[in-house]
Order: structure tokens, then C-alpha cells, then sequence
């Protein structure tokens, strides 16, 4: 009784600002856990819970050498978090940074209309194909290592670009703000050691490489298997069709597409 008692007292004496300190305390738990998900940092992360279990363990029955040995780790604890999810913490305070809000941007919305359709059309003849869109987090470093075009998107430009001829063909396009930056360029790769990419060739493995460094939204177009895939946060999709495509691109880029004016139709007398 006197338990109840308690919480219903504290409820009571709780004041507004509590109630949003818990919450924000509460979401901030959450995004932890959701940027952690999936990722080897949140191993390491469980890792790091199961050592400091092992520290309440040693203070509670006076594991004297393990709990100094704990000790001495936990004294450089931050250095050590900082070292271990430093691309997770460099991608979620991107995220955090990033205000979602859809917008008009016809440069933007031309560029994927480009990109599915020669997506799809390098799939048909089997063309291998690698194209990134920059978001929140910049590109520069790989758009400077790659071979700069700063060019209008066109499906005609981007199957130039990834012919087996062309000596840009094996690496990867970089679209920024509506423009194709550079082509040719160099993504990290998944280490090898990691279990996703045996599964997955070398384009697969730049994609994810990428997208968990980065922000970055990157199509995939295996010639192979013929398939088109987007890879978003370190996922890969497989693409059903060229509209499934296009408004998994718009969504993601928070774009609505330009509606094209109506063309009138004279009624005959």
C-alpha cells in the first residue's frame, strides 16, 4: 500500500517540465537504440553493457582485480565510445541536423527521373551502374577523388558514363543538388570481414559502405542479375519497377514532383 501511495504522490507533485524531461529523455533512449540497430557498433555497444555488469558484479562480491581493471578501462570510457561508433556518431548527429520538410525542387526531381530511367534500362542490356544522391552529409571528399563533370543528369549522359567502354565506368556518379558533381569516383567499401557482404559484389558492397558513412541514398544496378536496388542506412532494396523506384527517391529526398501543365483539348463543333 505504502508503494502505491508513493507513485501516486509523486505523480501528483510531478510538474509539467518533469513530464517533458522524461520524454525527451525517453526519445533520446529510443534513437540510440534505432541508430544502433543492425550495426556493429551496437554489438560493440552490448559489449560494453556486459562490461559494466561485470563491474557491478565485482563491487557487489569484491572481485578486487577485476574491478580495477574495469576501473582503469572505464576512466577512458568516452575516448573509447568516441573511437568505436565515430560513424555513427557522425551520421546521427547528420540526421539530427537535417530538418525533414518536403519542397519543390524541379533540378532534383529531373535528375531522378533521369536516374530510374537509365537505371532500369542498364538492368535490360546487364550494364553495371553505381549513382548516389548526397542528403544531409556531404560527398566532397569522393566527388574530389572521382573525375568531376558538374553536368546537367540525363539519361543519355549517365549511359555514356557506365559503358564498359568509358574508363569512368567502375566507379561510382555523384549527384549533388540536382547535378551530376562527378563519375568515376571511389566509395568505401564493406570491410571484408563483415557477413553482409559476401553476399553482395563489389557495387553492393560501395553502396553500403556509403550509406552507413553517410546519409547518401545510392541506386545499384546489378549486370548480374539484372535487378536495380536502392540502399538506404547500410539496407538493401530491391527495386520492383521504375515508379516503385522514383517514389522511393522523392520520399527520401523530401521532393514533390512537378506536376506538367495540361494540355487542352479543343471539342470539335
Amino acid at each position: 500500500m505504502f508503494g502505491s501511495y508513493s507513485i501516486v504522490d509523486a505523480v501528483k507533485s510531478m510538474r509539467w517540465e518533469d513530464v517533458v524531461d522524461i520524454l525527451l529523455v525517453g526519445l533520446l533512449i529510443y534513437y540510440v537504440i534505432r541508430l544502433l540497430k543492425g550495426t556493429r557498433s551496437g554489438q560493440v555497444f552490448l559489449g560494453l553493457g556486459l562490461v559494466m555488469g561485470a563491474y557491478f558484479l565485482s563491487t557487489k562480491f569484491e572481485f578486487m582485480t577485476l574491478r580495477f581493471l574495469i576501473s582503469s578501462f572505464a576512466s577512458n570510457l568516452i575516448v573509447v565510445i568516441v573511437i568505436l561508433f565515430s560513424s555513427d556518431i557522425r551520421r546521427g548527429l547528420a540526421r539530427l541536423a537535417r530538418i525533414s520538410f518536403t519542397r519543390t525542387n524541379p533540378q532534383m526531381v529531373d535528375a531522378v527521373n533521369e536516374v530510374v530511367r537509365a537505371s532500369f534500362f542498364m538492368a535490360e542490356k546487364r550494364i553495371g551502374a553505381l549513382i548516389a544522391f548526397e542528403r544531409g552529409v556531404g560527398l566532397g571528399e569522393y566527388v574530389e577523388a572521382g573525375g568531376q563533370i558538374n553536368g546537367i543528369v540525363s539519361d543519355r549522359l549517365l549511359l555514356a558514363l557506365f559503358h564498359t567502354s568509358s574508363p569512368l565506368h567502375d566507379g561510382a556518379v555523384i549527384i549533388q543538388d540536382g547535378r551530376l558533381a562527378a563519375a568515376g569516383c571511389f566509395l568505401p567499401l564493406l570491410p571484408s570481414e563483415d557477413n553482409v557482404s559476401r553476399f553482395f559484389g563489389t557495387r553492393h558492397r560501395a553502396a553500403i559502405g556509403l550509406s552507413r558513412e553517410t546519409d547518401a541514398l545510392v541506386v545499384v544496378v546489378s549486370e548480374e542479375r539484372g535487378l536495380v536496388s536502392l540502399v538506404k542506412d547500410g539496407e538493401v532494396v530491391v527495386m520492383m519497377g521504375a515508379a516503385n523506384l522514383r517514389d522511393r527517391l522523392l520520399a527520401h529526398l523530401s521532393l514533390t514532383p512537378h506536376k506538367e501543365p495540361e494540355k487542352k483539348v479543343r471539342s470539335k463543333k
